[in-house]
Order: C-alpha cells, then sequence, then structure tokens
C-alpha cells in the first residue's frame, strides 16, 4: 500500500538527522575526557548517550519494520564518536525512508516480558523526534557548563540552515 506521508514529519526528521550530525561534529572536537564525563541527571557521558540514542534510533525502525539498521561496528566494542556519526547518517536515512513507505497508522506489535501491546507507528515517529531533542539538551547543557561554542540546534538554527526548504528571505528593515 503506497501512502503520501505528511511533509513535516519528513521535516522533522530530517530535522533530527541534521540536529545528531550538528552535535557530533561539534563533540568530535573534544577531548577524551570531556567525551567520557559523566553528565550528572543525564543519561551518562556525551559518548554514551550518543550510543543510547543512535541504539534506540535505530531499534524504533526495528519495532516498525521488523528489520533494524546494524552499524558496521559491535556495540560492546565502544564505537568511537566518529563511528558514531557515521551510524547516524545511516540511521536518519533509514528512518526517512520507513517514513516514506509505512502510514502512519501501521500496527507496530511487540511482545515482552509478558506484555503484549499494539499501537499506531507514528508514536514511534514521535518518540525519536522526542528522545532525540532530550538527549541532545542533555549533551548541550554539559556543553555549555565547559564554555564550549555551540551551534543554534532548534528550529530557528534549522530554518537558517535550510531556508530555500522554508521559503526564507532575509533582507533589512
Amino acid at each position: 500500500m503506497t501512502h503520501q506521508p505528511e511533509s513535516t514529519l519528513i521535516e522533522l526528521l530530517r530535522y533530527n538527522q541534521w540536529a545528531n550530525q550538528q552535535l557530533l561534529s561539534v563533540c568530535l572536537g573534544l577531548d577524551q575526557s570531556q567525551v567520557s564525563a559523566p553528565i550528572p541527571g543525564a543519561y551518562g557521558s556525551v559518548h554514551r548517550t550518543f550510543g543510547h540514542l543512535l541504539h534506540a534510533e535505530a531499534d524504533y525502525i526495528g519495532r516498525i519494520t521488523g528489520a533494524r539498521p546494524e552499524p558496521p561496528f559491535r556495540w560492546e566494542d565502544g564505537p568511537s564518536l566518529e563511528q558514531l556519526q557515521a551510524f547516524a547518517a545511516q540511521v536518519g536515512q533509514a528512518f526517512l525512508d520507513v517514513v516514506e513507505r509505512v502510514p502512519p497508522t501501521q500496527n507496530v506489535h511487540e511482545e515482552e516480558d509478558g506484555l503484549t501491546m499494539d499501537y499506531h507507528a507514528r508514536q514511534l515517529f514521535m518518540q525519536v523526534i522526542i528522545h532525540g531533542i532530550e538527549h541532545r539538551i542533555n549533551i548541550t547543557t554539559y556543553l555549555n557548563t565547559l564554555g564550549i561554542a555551540l551551534p543554534e540546534l532548534d528550529g530557528w538554527g534549522y530554518l537558517f540552515a535550510y531556508g530555500d526548504r522554508f521559503g526564507l528571505s532575509e533582507g533589512k528593515a
């Protein structure tokens, strides 16, 4: 069954991919102590948080399609930020492909620990955005405490990065 994906959803997934890549690019310039230091009140270190974020995004795809993107590394080997950045691009593209093929109301069926759940794929489409924002905020808050300059990762930063897609025109008042 073909369907016409919601253009705002596609743009939100593009935003998520862009924001992940922007922040990973900044983090590639950090020293190892900054990448591995625990972030109080967050998931873990910068490295651990990005690993968790990308592992979860791949898992969401697997829940929807039955096949998750597999990284070219083993998680237990502790992939580098460079490897995570490459995997982020792979997962981001895979999510765009999924939203092009899967209607938001497609059923997702899960069975785990004696619990059975059925819900619409759109919940996972929302989750990828919400989860990404949450963990990028954890990382940017930590980096701000270190005085590290950060790109604007919100919707305004995305607008200025891709103004042509939003009909942006700039000038002096």
